[in-house]
């Protein structure tokens, strides 16, 4: 019987990813360079193990979501990112509730891969609805407030 030669496997490019997956928060992320390919990801199941109060809030966010996703007075997130009610902190934001809006007017900035891209109203009326926070990470589609 011959011994083959075992491979050692660096981990460190495989902790190296953890940490960027913990970081920016991700579900999954892969990386190779030549013949060398690592994919690292989370089990999804460890968000059913959050303590009560973030699932509760994480559920009120969900409903929020469901509830506003066919209105057609949502204005919604054309990406995934983090949003920004107001033009720098300390600023003030840029619409409140009960505001009336134009069509093309700045409503809040998502920030995506360090870009601020501003998110301008494609209706016109009175704002009824803020449904993100200052910071909140949105998703693709997600709404972000009621015009009417």
């Amino acid at each position: 019987m011959s011994d083959k030669t075992k491979k050692k496997i660096d981990v460190k490019p495989i902790e190296d990813l953890a940490k960027i997956l913990d970081d920016l928060n991700l579900t999954e992320i892969s990386y190779s360079d030549g013949d060398f390919s690592v994919s690292v990801s989370k089990a999804m199941a460890a968000q059913t193990m959050s303590p009560a109060p973030t699932q509760n809030k994480h559920e009120q966010d969900e409903n929020i979501e469901n509830d506003y996703k066919n209105d057609p007075r949502a204005i919604k997130s054309p990406m995934v990112g983090t949003v920004y009610l107001q033009p720098e902190p300390g600023a003030n934001k840029f619409v409140n509730v009960g505001n009336q809006i134009k069509s093309g007017q700045t409503l809040l900035i998502i920030e995506a891969m360090k870009t601020m891209n501003p998110i301008e109203s494609s209706l016109q009326g009175k704002v009824l609805k803020i449904l993100v926070e200052n910071e909140q990470a949105v998703e693709f589609g997600q709404p972000l407030m009621l015009i009417g």
